[in-house]
């Protein structure tokens, strides 16, 4: 009978031979630090949670906090200029649990074993972008080689002008295909500080309350639908509600 136990006492043997004793030793070779972060991130148990657990993950100032409060409908969470969140913390809604994740801005912030776990145990994952994917791409990278679901969430819409908004979508579509991203499920754009300014918030709340716990069973409508796009930048009928 398969037992993985013995394959991770060999993989932590190949890993001391290699002077990997750690996770943070990982980041020290950037080359091995990749081949040997998958090896161990798949080793690693995840975190088993109870109920429809949502993580909120992207760069300090995208808008985590902010988007907390506003799927909550009150300020939980705080906001202020630079990163707030420290640690990974809950915010218990009727639907859901919402999930403040520290902003990580450097590559080895997710080479850490109880990161990871947390990551595993989640139901989704939203990643919070504002002009590009490549923002955090490594989060990303590391998801889909574990075989994790992702939504992006492209926040602060509104900070891009109107004549401009369909072309950034566009733009944020190329970059879906030319990275080949396995695991993406949808693309929203929104702005979490106007929630009713365009219509992908209704469809995102729509779709985090769906009577669904496992990823894979989510079956996603929204993400690369081009008139789904093009809705999303005509926020005039929104504006009027």
């Amino acid at each position: 009978m398969y037992d993985k136990r013995q394959d991770l006492k060999k993989l932590e043997k190949r890993t001391r031979r290699k002077n990997v004793k750690s996770f943070d030793d990982i980041s020290k070779d950037e080359k091995r630090r990749e081949k040997l972060l998958a090896k161990l991130a798949r080793k690693t148990e995840s975190i088993k949670k109870q109920g429809n657990n949502i993580g909120i993950f992207g760069l300090t100032s995208t808008g985590k906090s902010t988007m907390i409060n506003s799927l909550l409908g009150k300020k939980l969470a705080e906001i202020g200029i630079g990163e707030t969140t420290k640690e990974m913390i809950p915010y218990h809604g009727t639907r859901y649990i919402l999930w403040d994740t520290p902003g990580r801005n450097d590559e080895s912030a997710y080479t850490n074993q109880e990161y990871i776990s947390f990551i595993k145990g989640l139901t989704r994952r939203l990643i919070l972008i504002q002009y590009t994917i490549k923002e955090i791409l490594n989060l990303i990278r590391l998801l889909d080689d574990l075989g994790l679901g992702y939504d992006i969430v492209v926040n602060k819409f509104d900070d891009i002008d109107e004549d401009e908004q369909a072309k950034f979508q566009r733009q944020i579509q190329r970059e879906i295909s030319s990275l080949k991203l396995k695991r993406k499920k949808n693309v929203f754009f929104l702005s979490a500080r106007y929630p009713r300014m365009f219509p992908n918030w209704l469809e995102m709340v729509h779709y985090l309350t769906e009577e669904c716990f496992d990823y894979d069973d989510c079956i996603a409508t929204h993400t690369d639908s081009e008139s789904n796009s093009d809705s999303s930048s005509s926020s005039d009928t929104d504006d009027d509600n």
